[in-house]
């Protein structure tokens, strides 16, 4: 006889000795609990709990809806988007004016559409009953953000209105006890069946849940009707006062008014006037529908008895277009860096940086015998560049090769770099930028993630260097500075709070061709069909690479064409100049270019000690090469959008993708000087997309990736929220944005630690520094302290098992096999990197990049951590450099854009050739 155990007992271990803790602890009442959080309870589907405000007579109502939580609210389609039905809002002002003795709706305006995310996405939802009026009157509101938003976060309103006590509205009459009502004509049952085929037709799209209307009448310029839930959802009914589902379909049934006068156009509920509530409960309803205006009408609800349940005195709808749905995720996932005047005074102490120009002079800085090994090395990069390709292959170049020598060099390890440009950045709205330089800055931010606290970014607006300040610039904690007419500024992600309301915005030339570069790339295909659909575009042209020989190619033209519009789907290397002017040269006369879409990209990822001259290039030319083309050849002719996706990893500095930093970096600041230049361009800097496996660049991510994303606070976007978060920048002001997705409870949850780097300090709240002993609790040293051999090598090598666990995904550190080479158990080069720095905050070393590799199973590294710690304990009375910047570990940084398994060191996970993962 087959049994079915309990969630919780089926997730006990498979075998046996297994060591770890699964049975359910305690009376499940704690934390999130909301009694004994001193809240009260809401037995309702859509409230979770209310609170009363003090000093006022204010009573807050909060919630939790998402499509996981309430999968039939999947069943209200506009448009393409799900929305909470405007009757779900009704339902929640009743509900909560029932809970202050105001169960009356006097009126309710709805202000925005509360979109509902595909998938577990949740909107954390606030209705707000003011205090008492003289006359009972209250004011409620209804408020939603992202459920992963964060603190400080802004809230959309989606409605407002005024509660009132439910005497002072019209008596409960329905006049619905006989049935059908005498003298009313049948509507053809065929005319029945077909409405929501018709309603379809305009842009709704109701599942089952929503298909309420059973049978109609006709009488007197009234419309009589019976809806009713499915069985299957009638149990549901309970809960609600008047489930949304039912009101919704009551309203449905005005297309049987006069058939001839329905426009063919998408309208929502805007205003609710007088709704009273008089029973609870009902799963079906009779109807009568009275229009009572253009897009107006009036609704008595009784149940199968003729009993009145609801009367609505007025619903006034309104046509929107699809660009109307602004979901709660705009305002909380777009971003722009700010930059803010840091205090910084020389502190007394002097700095003798060794200048290093090249490669060569950081070779003879450890092989000349005479010298000792620098503190501080400095790379100044000069300033003019001028922004042309090879002015960035030039400077990247470069800095590349300092770098990968200065890491290489066992002798340099201690020591610090610095970085100086002129112009990479633009502090100030009027600062000229230099887009080669900027492209150095990306590149060096990814060097910052994967060697924390020993790179400086200093970008100067004068010829010589601050050498006064370097001391007390490299005590602080901040790593990306600039210094303008002697202020030092730091740049911080801040979000975008003026995000412009729904709207039209840089391609109103709907009559011309807008030019998708990646066109059939994965995120190229969801644009184009975006600007077919949404913006009504009527020629594309879609270039890449492979063009009609693409994966999907054929496929997407012909959807395109069925949707109504003119497509070329083009070969075009986009780093080929003359093959550009070829493409827009075959633009068709009678559409002329309109606007440019520059989404192609090719990825390249590895360590930056792998990085070599080939692989640089193979990600510059796709992205600096194309869009440098595409800027010049289509300057002078009147674009009405230029867009540029870029990645976060631009501004973020991913480690393990220095190459894509840099490049993505060069297309923000272009950004930037083409709008000096009056040109209409924004840049997109997107954080990770989600795609289907095997597909675009995101979609090669593997398990290990997607875990770190994880940890670094990362989730994807769904192609609509990029799509939307796309409309909305187009409509922005600002030449650069990063539409991203950042989850903020894991970023708090890194404060905690000291984690998060500088960047995103403004997006967290401070967390109150830990006491000097509570700070050291983590550290291994203390347990190590009069330990013998014996136990020495076993409380390291289970610290190394812990973090090795962490960073594999792995829920049992013992299960990690000390001897087996880290190329068995899946550690690619970017996991290296992260355990190399999880490592070096447990023990305060600072350890070479190399140090995992050059110790590849879980035993070596922990002897050779005692090397290290004992070599440490010797040379502690001469060592003068700082300790590791705890405040920059990568392994927290947010990983921005897309990022496939990087490693070109160990085996298992080895590099992707050129154009393996691009758009």
């Amino acid at each position: 006889r087959a049994t079915v155990l309990p969630a919780h007992i089926s997730a006990l271990p498979t075998y046996a000795f297994q060591r770890e803790h699964y049975w359910l602890v305690g009376d499940g009442r704690g934390a999130g609990d909301v009694a004994s959080a001193g809240l009260a309870g809401v037995e309702h589907p859509f409230l979770g709990a209310m609170t009363e405000v003090p000093g006022s007579g204010e009573v807050l109502f909060s919630s939790r809806l998402s499509l996981g939580t309430h999968p039939w609210l999947a069943d209200h389609v506009a448009a393409g988007a799900v929305l909470l039905p405007g009757a779900a809002f009704v339902e929640l002002a009743v509900w909560a004016g029932d809970e202050v003795g105001c169960g009356g709706v006097e009126e309710l305006v709805m202000e925005a559409p509360l979109v509902l995310a595909e998938g577990a996405a949740a909107a954390q939802v606030r209705v707000s009953v003011g205090e008492a009026e003289e006359d009972g009157r209250r004011a409620v509101r209804v408020y939603s953000r992202a459920e992963d938003a964060g603190v400080g976060a802004p809230w959309v309103r989606h409605a407002t209105g005024t509660l009132c006590p439910l005497e002072g509205l019209s008596a409960p009459d329905a006049g619905l006890s006989v049935w059908p009502p005498t003298g009313a004509v049948a509507v053809d049952p065929a005319e029945v069946e077909g409405l929501y085929d018709g309603l379809e037709q305009v842009g709704y799209r109701y599942g089952p849940v929503f298909q309420g209307v059973r049978a109609a009448w006709r009488l007197d310029g009234a419309v009589y009707a019976e809806v009713a839930l499915p069985e299957d959802h009638r149990v549901q009914a309970a809960g609600f006062g008047l489930h949304p589902a039912l009101l919704d379909a009551a309203m449905h049934t005005i297309a049987f008014h006069d058939r001839d006068e329905v426009d063919a156009e998408l309208v929502l509920p805007f205003a609710y006037r007088e709704v009273a509530l008089h029973a609870s409960g009902a799963s079906a309803l009779r109807v009568r529908v009275t229009p009572s205006g253009p897009n107006a009408m009036t609704l008595d609800l009784a149940d199968d008895s003729g009993a009145p349940v609801a009367s609505v005195g007025s619903v006034v709808s309104r046509p929107v277009g699809a660009e109307h749905f602004g979901t709660v995720a705009t305002a909380d996932r777009m971003f722009r860096v700010a930059w803010e005047e840091l205090s910084i005074q020389p502190d007394g102490t002097t700095a003798e940086p060794v200048p290093v120009a090249d490669a060569e002079d950081v070779h003879r800085l450890v092989t000349t015998p005479e010298t000792s090994p620098p503190d501080v090395l400095l790379l100044d990069l000069g300033g003019g560049a001028g922004g042309g390709s090879a002015d960035v292959r030039e400077l990247t170049g470069r800095a590349l090769r300092v770098v990968q020598t200065w890491l290489e060099e066992p002798s340099l390890a201690l020591s610090r770099l610095v970085v100086v440009t002129r112009g990479a950045m633009a502090v100030r709205e009027s600062d000229p930028v230099d887009p080669a330089m900027a492209a150095v800055w990306g590149l060096m931010g990814s060097a910052q993630a994967e060697n924390p606290g020993r790179i400086l970014l200093l970008d100067i607006d004068q010829g010589s260097i601050p050498t006064p300040l370097l001391p007390a610039l490299l005590a602080g904690d901040q790593r990306q500075l600039a210094l303008r007419d002697a202020t030092c500024f730091t740049r911080h992600l801040i979000r975008v709070l003026d995000v412009p309301q729904p709207g039209p915005g840089g391609l109103e030339d709907a009559g011309g061709t807008v030019l998708v570069t990646g066109g059939t790339g994965a995120l190229g295909a969801v644009v184009a069909r975006h600007l077919v659909a949404v913006h009504g575009v009527r020629s594309v042209v879609l270039a890449s690479r492979n063009g009609l020989e693409a994966p999907g190619a054929a496929e997407l033209e012909a959807e395109l064409v069925k949707a109504g519009a003119r497509v070329r789907i083009v070969a075009c290397d986009v780093a080929d100049r003359d093959a550009v002017a070829g493409l827009l040269d075959a633009v068709p006369a009678d559409a002329p270019l309109s606007a440019v879409v520059h989404t192609a990209g090719v990825l390249d990822d590895g360590v930056l000690t792998a990085l070599t001259p080939e692989r640089m290039d193979a990600v510059l030319r796709p992205k600096v090469d194309g869009a440098l083309h595409l800027h010049e050849l289509t300057r002078d002719l009147g674009l009405s959008a230029f867009v540029l996706f870029s990645s976060a990893a631009g501004t973020l500095g991913n480690a393990g993708q220095g190459n894509y930093a840099a490049a993505n970096a060069y297309l923000d600041a272009l950004a930037h000087q083409r709008r000096a230049q009056g040109l209409p361009t924004v840049s997109l800097a997107w954080g990770m997309w989600q795609q289907a496996a095997g597909t675009g660049m995101t979609g090669r991510l593997g398990d290990a990736e997607q875990r770190r994303m994880t940890r670094g606070g990362v989730a994807p976007l769904s192609p609509a929220e990029g799509m939307e978060l796309f409309d909305t920048a187009l409509r922005m002001a600002e030449p650069t944005v990063l539409p991203i997705k950042l989850d903020l409870g894991a970023l708090r949850a890194q404060a905690a630690t000291g984690a998060v780097q500088p960047l995103l300090h403004r997006l967290v709240p401070p967390v109150r520094r830990a006491t000097r002993a509570t700070a050291e609790q983590g550290l291994v040293t203390g347990r190590l302290a009069g330990a013998t051999p014996e136990e020495r090598e076993r409380i390291l090598l289970e610290m190394v098992q812990q973090e090795a666990a962490r960073v594999l995904g792995h829920s049992a550190a013992a299960t990690l096999d000390p001897d087996v080479l880290f190329t068995e158990i899946g550690l690619d080069s970017l996991m290296a990197v992260e355990l190399r720095d999880r490592l070096a905050k447990r023990t305060a070393l600072r350890l070479p990049p190399s140090f995992v590799f050059d110790h590849p199973t879980l035993r070596m590294l922990a002897r050779q951590l005692w090397d290290e710690l004992e070599k440490a304990d010797t040379d502690a009375p001469a060592a003068s450099a700082p300790t590791p910047a705890s405040a920059e570990t990568p392994a927290s940084a947010p990983t921005a854009g897309a990022t496939p398994s990087p490693g070109a060191t160990l085996p298992p996970a080895p590099t992707p050739p050129s154009g393996a993962a691009q758009e």
